[in-house]
């Protein structure tokens, strides 16, 4: 037995701690901090998460569980350990939730930011299809992804007068808009 004491103080140690006496509590937590620090450090290495606050928080959750009571010093720290390593299971659990969580939200932008691009996309089309000639060939054309020279080959017009005829064009779609 790790405590420094003889038998029949041990048995009283574990039926006061049994009871959460607060000094017997002590006991065992100044007992089994170390170890149990050392094994938290190994777990979380790498992570953000403190050591010694896992490891009070393991001693928190059995004080609050006055209905657990133990028949051996050898099974408060089994059960510690135990309770370390499913808080650890816990933490890299809820990690993955987290993850598949932000996947999510960042698949649901995507999708919104695509609904309304397609929205806008489409909007625009209808206006364009209503504008005359030849404002509303050159900006088919610039939609379909045509440069500015391909269009003035196609249309048989100077490359200025496709620069220009946009611009009106684009003009023209600013003040349907504003409507």
């Amino acid at each position: 037995m790790e405590f420094r004491r003889n038998d029949d103080e041990l048995v009283v140690l574990l039926a006061r701690f049994n009871r959460r006496d607060m000094s017997a509590f002590a006991s065992v937590y100044i007992e089994y901090f170390m170890e149990l620090h050392v094994y938290a450090r190994r777990l979380y290495a790498g992570t953000s998460v403190e050591p010694e606050d896992v490891v009070q928080d393991v001693f928190c959750n059995l004080w609050e569980r006055a209905d657990i009571t133990f028949d051996s010093f050898l099974k408060i720290k089994a059960f510690l350990f135990v309770a370390l390593k499913n808080g650890f299971k816990n933490y890299i659990s809820h990690l993955d939730v987290e993850r598949r969580y932000k996947n999510v939200v960042e698949l649901d932008g995507g999708f919104s930011e695509d609904v309304v691009e397609s929205e806008l996309g489409a909007f625009l089309l209808e206006y364009v299809e209503r504008m005359p000639d030849p404002g509303g060939k050159v900006m088919r054309l610039y939609l379909n992804g045509y440069e500015a020279e391909e269009i003035a080959d196609r249309l048989r017009m100077s490359i200025r007068t496709v620069y220009n005829t946009k611009s009106r064009a684009i003009g023209m779609l600013k003040r349907w808009l504003k409507k």
